[in-house]
């Protein structure tokens, strides 16, 4: 980056052929040799959805998702989308690191900011998903299953007003497999999957919310693969979604997310990323996409 003009392939190079903690070391040697931050210089030197994903990249894993949240609850408006995809697809132990990280970094309570930015049911199920309280036991209760099948249609399709407060405690407390169980015992005993009971009786925010937790639960690739075509589909692309999955996934089971989503769109994801992108930001996004 010195002299006149910027080496964005040698960037490009730097970030994305390394892990996270490469990186991180990568900050410190940077630091050490010139004095200089290097997300600084980033930021001075380049531009746009560029300079996002290369920020990104260069912020460790938790402190990342903790921004993201930050942004998600800053200024007008309210990014849900961005709320539920971090709440619904991480474990108690991570969203509780995202939530410290929240506090020593914006000396704010994370649970306080989506609260205060919230309202009605939706904000009922943020308060019990940040509360991250979820049962993490793999064993199965098969009667309990039955009962909390029971009751959900008992509370939900064709009764008189849905019962929310049942269907967030039960779908934010429920351990993965206990919820699976659940699952199948609801449509054995209602005839119809459990969302459709969830499109039929809730809107908004809040339906969205069910049904991440639903997809998620069923199969987290499924999940993320849905949230990338959602970015790409129609005029525009959500880049801040895009770079969010991507680069938070990419050492986890971005793998999986691409075989998911060649499998439910027929189509492979960097081919939709090249088209919906363009210069060195879709370089960087390729690079990342690369096995």
């Amino acid at each position: 980056m010195k002299g006149i003009g910027t080496d964005e392939r040698a960037i490009i190079d730097a970030l994305v052929t390394h892990s996270n903690s490469q990186r991180q070391e990568i900050k410190r040697k940077y630091k050490s040799l010139y004095g200089r931050d290097l997300v600084e210089d980033i930021q001075s030197e380049l531009g746009g959805n560029f300079e996002d994903l290369c920020v990104a990249l260069l912020t460790p894993q938790i402190v990342f998702l903790a921004d993201c949240l930050y942004d998600a609850v800053q200024g007008l408006g309210t990014d849900e989308k961005c709320i539920i995809e971090i709440l619904c697809t991480h474990q108690n132990r991570e969203i509780e690191e995202i939530k410290a990280c929240f506090r020593q970094k914006y000396n704010k309570d994370l649970e306080e900011a989506l609260i205060s930015d919230t309202s009605g049911r939706f904000r009922h199920l943020v308060r019990a998903l940040v509360a991250a309280e979820r049962d993490e036991t793999v064993e199965i209760d098969f009667e309990r299953a039955e009962r909390d099948a029971q009751r959900l249609f008992d509370g939900g399709v064709g009764q008189l007003g849905v019962d929310g407060e049942l269907f967030t405690r039960i779908l934010c407390s429920r351990s993965i497999s206990q919820l699976q169980a659940t699952f199948e015992a609801y449509e054995r005993i209602s005839g119809h999957s459990i969302t459709a009971a969830i499109r039929s009786e809730f809107s908004g925010e809040t339906k969205d919310t069910l049904l991440a937790i639903v997809y998620c639960i069923k199969g987290r690739n499924k999940f993320y693969a849905k949230q990338l075509k959602d970015c790409l589909k129609g005029l525009g692309t959500d880049d801040s979604a895009l770079v969010r999955i991507l680069v938070s996934r990419s050492e986890i089971d971005l793998e999986d997310i691409k075989e998911a989503y060649l499998k439910l769109f027929k189509k492979d994801l960097a081919e939709d990323v090249a088209d919906d992108t363009s210069g060195d930001y879709r370089k960087a996004l390729l690079r990342i996409l690369q096995p």
